[in-house]
């Protein structure tokens, strides 16, 4: 094994990062990097069915985050990894580069508005006690 970290991975998002559902549930395991392979959980990923790798640089609420994004034959995987995991020098592929700005998902919008909601009646709630 040439490196091992924690990651966050998903199979459902076939385009850019973004705030989705589909993060809430994703895979949280040992990203493993092999000579030949990549392990993640369950998924075991050959270098060489790779059609190609992505590495998006992107801020969630100011803390830098990389998403390393693979197109297999089968599918598209994303990986999210913390500021200080590295194993992008250590994958034996090629893969692109680019920052980006993450976007919501109509999900992760109607989300965040019930939460502001939720809050706005609390703090309702509270001022009519006082």
């Amino acid at each position: 094994m040439k490196y091992k970290c924690w990651c966050k991975a998903t199979d459902r998002e076939d385009k850019e990062p973004r705030y989705s559902h589909n993060w809430v549930s994703a895979k949280r395991a040992s990203f493993k990097v092999f000579e030949d392979h990549i392990e993640c959980g369950s998924w075991m990923i050959k270098n060489s069915d790779i059609e190609s790798a992505h590495l998006f640089r992107t801020k969630q609420m100011l803390i830098p985050v990389n998403v390393l994004q693979i197109i297999t034959p089968t599918g598209s995987y994303q990986f999210g990894f913390n500021p200080w995991a590295n194993p992008f020098r250590h994958l034996g592929v090629e893969y692109s580069e680019s920052n980006i700005e993450l976007s919501y998902s109509p999900f992760s919008i109607a989300l965040r508005l019930l939460v502001v909601a939720y809050l706005g009646y609390l703090a309702w709630e509270n001022w009519l006690k006082t």
